[in-house]
């Protein structure tokens, strides 16, 4: 029912329409006679619109809201037909249509109210309640405001949370969404788990150098005594093993202060494609191509290349518009490999602004000799770095963005070595 809701952009409005031109203006024709039927039937015609042409449905109910006051009718039935394009504003339209459709339905209807009910003499009644004194006026005015900003608000907000069902809630979008999240937490973990190796891997190394230098200190107390003159040698040789020690001691804080976050699982290039069909499902044109007789690569060299690819998409979405179009190119050539990830999103953010796509010679002059910096970009580089890789990242003017990063020996870290 929703998602039929969803892609019908006529005709379920309009059936909603005339179910409460019917019911509602029904009402109002046996209530009050055949005046009614006017304003029934362009209150029903803003819901019929507020989908499709959301401020000519603005427009409807605005003066379907007055058209009672001016026929010199008692408040209708039908006037309730404007929260129910409050709530079709509220599911469908933009931002700016739905706060103002919702301040216009609250603002004009309260007003109306407030009108119809002090213009009534002292003594009269309103819908068979009767008003005896100008408080009984004021409360009935307070209470009919309160009525109308609570309908419309519930309509506003009923609008909203079905928006969240039919966009949101077990869509692509959030499917890709969640592989995202679930790509970041592999991540995490693999560097995790990259860290408490290494972690390993160095106390190891201090515990024996601590028992070592344990060993020279005491072996250099009775040296000491049996030749004082050997007390400079002995100061050498703890200081230096001290000194290596301390070193051993400050990579191993520097390490596991990186990241104390736990994480999951452990990527590789096996993850490639639900990471592109994520980011396709976010808007954006991933276009994946192989070249050459791809390696079956050990867990770390593995996980570069995947951090890699992996944070340039991340840096395309945080950066470039929706629609932009993303080139990924593995080049395998014996023992090297290539990563080429090229975007057009400056082409892209160029043409929804309306902007011509043509650059000057500065920019291009800037580009060659540009060098791209910030934090992100040293992290990626480092991490190439450790597999004797190399990276570059490029602005291409008018274009956008392109990244190279290159694995002269990538298979030397293949699991057949």
């Amino acid at each position: 029912m929703f998602l039929w809701i969803r892609d019908q952009k006529w005709l379920p409005a309009t059936l909603v329409a005339a179910v409460c031109f019917l019911v509602l203006g029904g009402f109002d024709l046996l209530l009050q006679g055949e005046k009614t039927l006017i304003s029934s039937f362009v209150l029903a015609a803003s819901v019929a619109l507020s989908r499709s042409l959301p401020w000519f449905g603005i427009g409807l109910f605005s003066i379907g809201l007055v058209g009672p006051l001016l026929s010199g009718l008692e408040p209708q039935l039908s006037q309730l037909n404007a929260c129910v394009a409050i709530f079709l504003l509220a599911t469908f339209a933009e931002k700016i249509e739905r706060l103002v459709g919702l301040a216009l339905n609250v603002l004009i209807g309260a007003t109306v109210y407030f009108w119809f009910v002090f213009t009534l003499p002292v003594g009269s009644s309103l819908y068979g309640v009767e008003l005896p004194t100008g408080d009984a006026k004021v409360a009935i005015s307070v209470a009919g405001f309160v009525a109308v900003l609570a309908i419309s608000a519930n309509a506003w907000f009923m609008g909203r949370l079905l928006y969240a069902q039919l966009f949101h809630v077990g869509t692509e979008v959030d499917v890709a969404l969640l592989e995202t999240k679930l790509a970041s937490a592999q991540v995490a973990l693999a560097e995790q788990d990259r860290r408490f190796g290494i972690a390993k891997d160095v106390t190891e190394l201090l515990l024996e150098q601590t028992s070592a230098n344990l060993i020279a200190s005491e072996s250099g107390g009775y040296a000491l005594k049996a030749d004082p003159s050997a007390a400079p040698r002995i100061l050498e040789t703890l200081h230096s093993g001290i000194k290596k020690s301390f070193s051993e001691i400050r990579r191993l804080s520097d390490l596991l202060s990186l990241q104390d976050r736990k994480a999951l699982a452990l990527p590789g290039l096996r993850d490639l494609n639900p990471l592109f069909i994520s980011y396709r499902e976010f808007g954006y044109a991933v276009n994946y191509r192989e070249t050459g007789s791809a390696l079956e690569l050990d867990d770390g060299m593995s996980l570069v290349i995947y951090r890699v690819v992996y944070d340039c998409l991340d840096n395309i979405k945080k950066h470039a518009p929706i629609n932009t179009g993303v080139d990924v190119d593995f080049i395998w050539k014996d023992t090297a490999l290539q990563i080429l990830v090229k975007d057009n999103g400056e082409e892209v953010r160029r043409e929804l602004n309306s902007e011509p796509n043509e650059y000057t010679v500065t920019e291009d002059q800037k580009a060659l000799v540009e060098h791209l910096t910030g934090p992100g970009l040293t992290a990626m580089a480092e991490r190439v770095a450790l597999f004797e890789g190399t990276i570059e990242f490029t602005r291409v003017p008018g274009v956008g963005f392109t990244v190279s990063a290159a694995f002269p020996n990538v298979a030397k870290y293949s699991k057949g070595n």
